[in-house]
């Protein structure tokens, strides 16, 4: 009985601070995105103890969802003998989602994540290449939320005008989990890429105890991250070494330009170790559940 007294009390204790992190910040209030039609970035990744390991490609697509003018944030990229890609699509007018599909490659094996929104509930379905069995998963969750594949291109989205914390729940297929985020914006900050010194707005939040960061700046008139720390890998966006409007905080000598090779047709496996080769461009059938 005492355990479960103390039982009740942790879970008591969570709830409370939970709820207290949600009240001590607003809501997240979304500024509707000036992607336009099309948008095409890539990032070099980076593991601080090895270098860099891979390249994720990126390409914003405006369409129609259901009638609906929607996004749909396609990412793809490989590295160490294992690719991937998703598909998130998204409200284009409040960046909610409708669906998102993921699909991971190894040498062996083929694997598939499928989540759906509406009417209050999150579906989640999984697979094991193409004539696996289907597994499904559902839960409840009448509020707002967000899913993990555009983290990062709504958090630059967030009106921080009123506010220098805001929060959210986002929804990741890693144990299913409704995760709240409570972003700070941290002001002006610089870091060094390449040698040269680059002046962005700072962004912090956590997921779960991993403490993530963001770098924005103005990319062709459009809030842009240009560096994002995960806790394990560093992104870094190419386009920083290309100059476009991305201007560095003191004037140096361009170092040679690390160009991004256009996404391949299917994705190349670079064998272990990774480096600096580069492949992608697959983008993810759905799943035809």
């Amino acid at each position: 009985m005492k355990t479960n007294s103390i039982l009740v009390c942790c879970i008591m204790l969570i709830v409370l601070a939970v709820s207290t992190a949600a009240n001590a910040t607003s809501e997240a209030r979304v500024k509707s995105p000036n992607w336009g039609s099309e948008r095409v970035l890539s990032y070099a990744i980076y593991q601080p103890a090895i270098g860099r390991i891979a390249t994720a490609y990126y390409r914003i697509v405006q369409g129609e969802y259901e009638g609906r003018p929607v996004f749909e944030i396609r990412y793809n990229g490989s590295g160490s003998g294992l690719s991937e890609s998703s598909i998130c699509t998204v409200d284009a007018v409040n960046l909610e989602p409708y669906k998102s599909t993921r699909k991971l490659k190894t040498q062996s094996a083929a694997f598939f994540i499928d989540t759906y929104y509406g009417d209050g509930r999150i579906v989640v379905r999984r697979k094991q290449d193409a004539d696996g069995e289907i597994m499904e998963s559902s839960q409840d969750f009448p509020g707002r939320i967000f899913d993990y594949e555009e983290l990062m291109w709504l958090i630059p989205s967030l009106d921080f005008s009123a506010d220098d914390r805001l929060h959210f729940a986002l929804f990741s297929t890693v144990g299913d989990q409704t995760i709240l985020v409570v972003v700070r914006k941290m002001g002006e900050d610089t870091f060094k890429f390449h040698d040269q010194d680059y002046k962005a707005t700072l962004y912090t939040f956590a997921l779960n105890t991993v403490r993530q960061s963001l770098w924005v700046q103005n990319l062709n008139g459009v809030p842009t991250v240009v560096k994002y720390d995960t806790g394990e890998t560093v992104l870094y966006n190419l386009d920083l070494l290309k100059g476009a409007e991305a201007k560095p905080a003191v004037e140096k000598p361009a170092p040679p330009a690390e160009e991004a090779a256009p996404p391949a047709e299917e994705p190349v496996d670079e064998g272990e170790g990774g480096g600096e080769g580069e492949g992608g461009g697959e983008e993810p059938p759905y799943i035809p559940f």
